[in-house]
Formats: C-alpha cells, structure tokens, sequence
C-alpha cells in the first residue's frame, strides 16, 4: 500500500505544479496578446473640471504599445435642462502616478454632436499613448478633465496593452510647461509662463524628445487665439532648434462629420470632434546624458488692446531607451478597407488598400513586400519601395485586383509583412500582420445620370463655382468630370455604359463648405444626386454638408432592368430638381406624342400662383423661377392636351 501511496502523492504534485504553470503562463502572456483595462464606462458628464478615479494596470510586463480608447457617447439630460447642449468642449485625461509628475496623456475636443441621440452615434478616438507606459503602470490615479459647461456626454475611457518588444523602452516622461495661459496681453506675456527650463537625464537614456500638446481658445479684435494662425519657436541653451505653427488646416475633411456646428472652420491646432495631435521634437542628437541643459519656448509677437485669448499648454520631457531592434517594420493601421469610423471618408471602399506604415528599427527601410487580400481569397503580393528611417511612418497604396472587391458582402481584408530589404520577415513578428472588417460597397447600374444644381459660392480663384465633380474608374483615370461651372445652375450630365468593376465618384468644394452649410446661407443651397438613365428613381443622394469632398465608391455588374422603374403611357419620368429647391427647379418628363400643354403653381390652399403654356416635342426641360415664392411646400400640376392631369409636390428654401 505505501508504494501506491507514494505514487498518487507525485501524480497529485505533479498535477499541481502543473496547474501553477499553466496559472503563470496565463498571467505572463505571450508577446502579442492583449490585457484591456477600462477606466471609466459611459461616465456621464454632468458638471465642469476634473473626474478622478485610480485605475489598476498591468505590471511587471513589458508592452509594444499602448492605445487610449476614448469613446464618446451622448445621453438624454433629466428635465431637459437649459444646458445640456453638445459642443465643442476641451477634454484632457492625465496619469496620476506616485512619485511622478501628473501627465497629460491625451487631449480630445469633443464635437458639435446635437444631433446624436437622434442618429444614435457615438466615436471611438484611438491614440497610442506609449510614451506614458512608466506612469500607466500598477494603481495610477486617472484624470479626466471636462471644460465644458453645458452637459450631455457621455465618456468611456479603455486602455489596450499590447504585450511585446517596442521599439524603444518609455523611461520617463517629465512636465515643462502645463497650463493655460494668456496671449496677446502685454502686461501679462505668455512669455512670463513659457519660460526656460533647465533638464537632465541619465546615462540609460539613449533617445530624447519634446513632446508639445498645444492648442488656442478664445477670440479676441483679431479671432485669436482659436482661429489666428501663429508660431512657437523652441530653443535649447538659447539657440532655436525649431518653429512649427500651431494651426490646423483640415477640419474640413475631419473624419467626424457632419457636425451641427462651425465644425469645418480651421483653428489653432486642433479641430471639433478631432484629437489635439501632438508635435515631437527629437532632441537627442542636441542633448547628452548626464548634462543640464535649457528648454524654452518663444510664441510669435503679438499684442491687443482687450486681450481675452490664451493657449493651453503642454510640453513634456519624453526619455527612451537605446533601439530594441535594427530591422522592424510596425503595420499601424488599415485605412482602406474598414468599418472603423476614424476611417469614414476613405471608406466603404473598393479601390486600393491602403495602410500605415512605421519603421520601428533603426536601419533604413528601403523595400518591403507585402502578402495582402480578402480573408479565404486570392493572396497578393506588392513590394513597397522608398527610403522609410527610423520612427518615419507612410501610408502604403496597394494595387487593385478584382479578387478584393467586396461588393455588396462584408469580409476581412488582411495583409502580413513577408521581407524587408531583401531579408524575409524582420526582427519582430508580432507588428508584421494585420486586419480589418471591411463594409458592403454599393451596387450600381452600368449607365445613370448625374443630377447638380450649383449654389452661389464663388471660387475667387477661377470666379466660378466652388463645386466640382469627377468620375474615376478602377485605374485612376478621370472618365467623366464637371468643373468650373456657373453659380445657380442645373447640371444634368449622361454616364453610359461603365464596364464591370470598381468606381471612385468625387464631389468637391474649394471653399470647403459643401454644398449648402447653415452658417453660410450667402451661398445658397446646392444639390446632387445620382438617378437612373431615365430620369425616374434616384440611386443615390449625396449629402449636402460635406466640408471640403466626399467620396462615394461603387462596384458596377452589368444589368439589363434596373429594378423599380415604372412607366405611364401618356406622361413618363415626371421629376422636379432640384426638391427642395431654393431660387429655381427644372421640370422634366417625357410624353408619348408632340402637344401643346400646361402647368400651373399652386400653394397647398389651391391658390393658383402662377401659370403656363408649352408647346411640347417628346422631351420637356422646363426651368421654372422661384424668386416669387416663399419657403413653404406647394403644387405643380401638369394638364396634357388630352385633359390628363399630373401633380407633384415641390418644396422651397
């Protein structure tokens, strides 16, 4: 009997020890896995400044990064309170860690969103927040700071950290400046808060940055700070080592659009509904272990006689370790093909991939080819070619093939690293892969006609309209266009016979305030649609408040009888463009046989506004003024020679 004894008494301790490694292999993770923490979930904003809370994170670990979540919701204010409007509000989340400095790790402006609880809408900004990973380490108090003063946002803040080798090791990140301070005040220069700063670091620091997080507020006699375009310069021991804008051209084509606000005006570094990126400096080629030096920041001259503006400042010390690898490129994301709304513009599309990537080594990336395609389909290769250095990042453009166009049915595009200059794979495997859930694309017929009614806004560059149009096929190449066209005015244009495949339509605006937008009522109100080749049943609508573009793609197979097209004998493809209309709408419709016949204008009482008589052949294109008429819905009725009578409803702006 001991015999046995003794052999269960191993097998149970073997069993045991086990378990005890089965337990530390989960706790330790693999390099590549992923430990989500989530700090606030659907936190409702309901007053002004800071939220706190301490949050528990991973430790011990080493990550290849870490990215914010920062989800943005909206919910319905009790009582319907006086403010509980959606705007435009900055928001900035700092770690907290002991016995180091608190430390903005992102800023986010929250956008002019009114509107979403109707659309039930919500945005998850993701920013990589690495730099941080010494302070986002064990219990670390969370701040979340809320600027605004009116309530309605909702805010669930995730941390995701990636397990792995980074490029470098985050050591320490150290405050310069962090504040708000005022400009254009000569009693009270922004000088006096951006002042130089003495630094140092130690001998396992082999990468220094400054990292500046900078955005303006408020408005003065000269717009500034919000929207007064101005320069910073960054000195070290006093001599200027940089200038950089603080300004933001593109918000009007941010990716969270369309907003209920002045959402496409450009400002000082940052944009509604947009994340406050910020700028690096690499100073480490300027600095050395174990040598004080000077930080100092000097704003452009500037002075007003009621200043009432500033910029919220933050410039931080960032300190790294020695490169972990000579040869590794990162995919950091997938533009296109996706359904991540961070990506709305470039998407549903059908066209070329495209992706970012890093060169996360410190040998020179000059070739990379790539293994690409739908999830169970054809793979494909491309060799990207250049001359990508250390921490450079591009986007990679990727051929077309027919064999990714998804069409009219979701799937996972996916694309892996297969070399680098030459050499298979590179020295970290776990960044060279990456995937996305791409979205149906439409459907449309081989022939259609495009439908544009121009607004009143001038190109002072061409003294022609701002908006424009162009067709592209799967090549690239512009098929069909319109531009340099006239203010108020009906364009009406055929598109025949597209063969299968992929298509790119593009509306743009030069002034990049679309088609109508409610803050510019000078400019009129544009329109455009896409409707099948007979006049009668439109395909597609584009949106009129678009900022500076939108893309619409769509896949074409060839149809014969595009379905919902219906014909009468006496009167076909009555239609009215554009409805709602503003200073003018085109009649037209098609008729079985030459007549003489009329219309009239009725208000929805019956009163008759205005009549007239035509002389017809088989096509009608009647331009109808509406200067006369006020913003209401009313009645065109069309009486045919034989005493048929068609009406249609038309609304007027």
């Amino acid at each position: 009997m001991k015999p046995h004894f003794l052999g269960y008494a191993y097998r149970k301790l073997l069993l045991l020890l086990v378990f005890a490694e089965l337990l530390n292999l989960k706790a330790t993770a693999n390099p590549g896995d992923t430990t989500w923490v989530t700090v606030w979930n659907q936190r409702k904003l309901t007053q002004y400044g800071n939220y706190d809370t301490t949050a528990t994170f991973p430790t011990n670990k080493r990550f290849r990064k870490i990215r914010l979540h920062y989800i943005l919701g909206r919910y319905v204010c009790p009582g319907n309170p006086q403010y509980c409007g959606s705007w435009d509000y900055t928001t900035q989340i700092y770690a907290r860690h002991a016995n180091m400095d608190s430390v903005e790790i992102a800023r986010v402006i929250t956008p002019y969103a009114t509107d979403w609880l109707s659309l039930g809408k919500k945005h998850d900004y993701i920013v990589e927040v690495s730099d941080y990973a010494a302070a986002l380490d064990g219990a670390t108090g969370m701040r979340f700071n809320y600027s605004g003063y009116s309530w309605g946002f909702t805010i669930t803040l995730k941390l995701e950290f990636i397990e792995g080798v980074p490029p470098m090791d985050a050591l320490a990140v150290k405050n310069i400046y962090d504040g708000y301070y005022p400009f254009g005040n000569a009693t009270n220069s922004i000088e006096n808060y951006l002042s130089a700063k003495t630094f140092s670091y130690g001998g396992n620091v082999n990468r220094a940055f400054i990292k500046n997080i900078v955005s303006g507020h408020g408005a003065d006699a000269n717009d500034c700070s919000e929207f007064c375009d101005k320069y910073y310069q960054l000195k070290l021991n006093n001599n200027q080592v940089a200038q950089k804008q603080i300004w933001r051209s593109d918000c009007g084509i941010n990716q969270v659009y369309p907003q209920t606000g002045t959402w496409i005006y450009e400002r000082a570094n940052w944009c509604p509904g947009a994340v406050v990126w910020p700028i690096y400096h690499n100073v480490s080629s300027l600095t050395s272990a174990n040598t004080n030096f000077t930080v100092d920041v000097d704003m452009q001259t500037y002075t007003v006689t009621s200043p009432s503006a500033g910029y919220n400042w933050v410039s931080q010390l960032v300190t790294y370790s020695v490169p972990n690898h000579a040869t590794d490129v990162s995919i950091e994301d997938i533009i296109a093909p996706t359904n991540d709304d961070n990506y709305l513009r470039e998407n549903p599309s059908c066209m070329n991939p495209m992706i970012k990537l890093k060169n996360v080594g410190t040998n020179s990336v000059n070739s990379v080819v790539f293994n690409y395609g739908l999830q169970g389909g054809a793979v494909l290769t491309h060799t990207y070619t250049g001359a990508l250095n250390f921490l450079d990042e591009t986007t990679v453009i990727f051929p077309l093939s027919n064999s990714i166009l998804s069409g009219s049915v979701s799937a996972v595009f996916q694309v892996s690293v297969v070399s680098v200059n030459g050499q298979a794979g590179d020295q970290n495997l776990f960044n060279n892969s990456y995937q996305s859930k791409t979205l149906p694309v439409s459907d449309f017929p081989e022939s259609f006609v495009v439908k544009m009614v121009t607004n009143s806004a001038t190109d002072p560059g061409t003294t022609k309209n701002e908006t424009s149009w162009r067709l592209y096929n799967q090549s690239g190449n512009i098929i069909a266009s319109r531009n340099l066209l006239n203010n108020n005015t009906v364009y009406i244009d055929s598109v025949k016979n597209l063969a299968p495949g992929c298509y790119k339509f593009s509306l743009d605006d030069s002034g990049c305030d679309g088609l109508s937008w409610w803050a510019n009522p000078g400019a009129g109100n544009g329109a455009m649609r896409l409707d099948y080749i007979n006049f009668n049943n439109t395909i597609f609508s584009f949106p009129v408040d678009i900022g500076c573009n939108y893309t619409k793609y769509f896949v074409v197979l060839p149809k014969t009888n595009p379905v919902g097209i219906t014909e009468t004998k006496a009167l076909n493809n009555f239609e009215l463009f554009p409805n709602p209309a503003n200073n003018r709408v085109r009649l037209m419709f098609e008729l079985s046989n030459k007549q003489t016949l009329s219309y009239q204008i009725e208000d929805v009482a019956g009163k008759i506004l205005s009549t007239k008589t035509i002389s017809a052949t088989r096509t009608v294109d009647e331009l109808i003024p509406l200067d006369n008429l006020e913003t209401g819905v009313y009645l065109i009725r069309i009486k045919l020679a034989d005493g048929q009578i068609y009406t249609k409803k038309l609304m007027v702006e």
